[in-house]
């Protein structure tokens, strides 16, 4: 995953309303579910380290 991608999926993140976030970020695999729908490319890149980058990005938003 580059930093622009990053980049861009917390941009995404930081973009929705703190209950919807709160739903996302739930569960690792809520998380997968919206990645996948939302930007599918970065999915495929990372879905086999998706723990991983979602335990950081818990981590940013809490």
């Amino acid at each position: 995953m580059t930093a622009a991608e990053k980049q861009r999926v917390m941009q995404m993140l930081d973009e929705i309303d703190r209950s919807q976030l709160d739903r996302i970020l739930a569960s690792v695999e809520a998380f997968g579910n919206w990645l996948y729908n939302q930007a599918y490319s970065i999915y495929c890149k990372v879905r086999d380290s998706l723990r991983s980058l979602w335990q950081s990005i818990c981590n940013f938003f809490s």
